[in-house]
């Protein structure tokens, strides 16, 4: 008797696990992408637009997070961690039984972007967004209809201009007389923005040097959102993206460089430790300026006599004429067929590129996350 009871509760364990294992409908790996370590005290979620997120669970001894099942609606994945850049994927058709996560340092994240392949180190802006009414190409009728549209839809946004912000923040430092973020201009549509103003191009530099070899007309003028409650842009499922886009908008996300023109060498570990000090004793407010500057705090020795194994730090003021300034933010687009400017081996002619989802029209950041996944996963076979 003691036998079969031994051989019955072996069976039901077996059944037991065997029901786990296949209840197991997808597996998400983590890993450090500097060191390929395992990251195992992440937080992952099984997401949709929005419905609750619901929490992963994690396997210790194979190393992974799952979830038994994936309820109608929730069709993203999502890994949180404090030392890490959000990361995760979405795909409306199902999500894949298996996936892989490679997290990175929030302050050097790396893509592969084409014309800035020397050097791929990137900081993900979450707080803001730009935006375009591609049949309105004057510069105060597109600012008057993104007004009007944000107060037609009670929209909790508003557009923000992050150099003009920063220029407050330092006292003026660039001696300009503009007096809100994206004043009403008097200028034809190719004529050039002068020095006057300080505007975002969509070059991803600002327009304050007019004789520099950018395009720098009142059309290449960005246009910037941020939530006025100063909180993040969701990396998939945002509800105002679903609607600029319902609008017809373009709607890009916006990643800085940390590469500028004259530091194409630099380790970034003074610069980002001087950013740091300077958003917090500046209390700085993420979601109104660039608050990771590739311009910021060129190092400078002190010679004074008391002063000498110490520090200053300035702000570079380039001047017009030199190299061609490096942009200090990219914009991201997820319209399909513009995939291939940025992420080449993708390809037009590749036959993968029919099986990469159509991007949803919540998309943030993600899209991100989806050219890595089927550039990096899917071409490698």
């Amino acid at each position: 008797m003691k036998n079969l009871c031994c051989l019955f509760f072996s069976l039901f364990s077996l059944c037991i696990s065997a029901q786990q294992k296949n209840n197991q409908e997808i597996k998400i790996f983590l890993e450090d992408a500097e060191t390929g370590k395992n990251i195992d005290d992440a937080k992952v979620t099984l997401e949709g637009f929005e419905i609750p997120p619901i929490i992963g669970l994690y396997d210790k001894k194979d190393k992974f997070y799952y979830f038994d099942k994936i309820p109608a609606g929730y069709n993203t994945i999502m890994s949180y961690h404090k030392k890490y850049n959000e990361k995760g994927y979405q795909n409306l058709e199902g999500l894949p039984g298996e996936l892989k996560l490679r997290l990175y340092d929030p302050l050097n994240v790396s893509y592969s972007f084409e014309s800035y392949i020397y050097k791929n180190n990137y900081v993900e802006d979450p707080y803001k967004i730009s935006i375009l009414k591609e049949d309105l190409l004057e510069y105060n009728t597109q600012k008057d209809f993104i007004n009007q549209t944000i107060k037609d839809l009670q929209l909790a946004v508003e557009l923000v201009n992050p150099y003009w912000e920063m220029n407050k923040i330092e006292n003026n430092s660039y001696g300009i007389s503009q007096k809100e973020g994206y004043p009403a201009l008097n200028l034809k549509e190719n004529q050039k923005v002068e020095g006057d103003y300080l505007f975002p191009l969509a070059g991803g530099v600002s327009s304050f040097f007019p004789d520099r070899s950018y395009s720098n007309t009142s059309r290449d003028i960005c246009f910037i959102l941020r939530k006025t409650d100063g909180s993040k842009f969701k990396r998939y499922n945002d509800p105002i993206i679903k609607i600029l886009k319902q609008y017809k908008f373009e709607v890009y996300s916006i990643v800085l460089n940390k590469k500028n023109r004259t530091e194409l060498n630099t380790k970034f570990k003074i610069r980002d430790r001087e950013n740091k000090k300077f958003n917090l004793k500046n209390k700085i407010d993420s979601s109104k300026v660039f608050f990771y500057d590739n311009n910021f705090r060129n190092e400078k020795k002190s010679f004074a006599l008391f002063n000498f194994f110490k520090k200053q730090y300035y702000l570079p003021f380039d001047e017009p004429n030199k190299s061609t300034q490096l942009p200090s933010f990219i914009l991201i687009s997820n319209k399909k067929n513009e995939t291939y400017n940025l992420f080449p081996e993708i390809g037009k002619e590749n036959p993968i590129t029919h099986k990469i989802p159509f991007p949803d029209e919540a998309l943030g950041l993600g899209i991100l996350d989806i050219y890595e996944y089927y550039s990096k996963v899917h071409l490698k076979t």
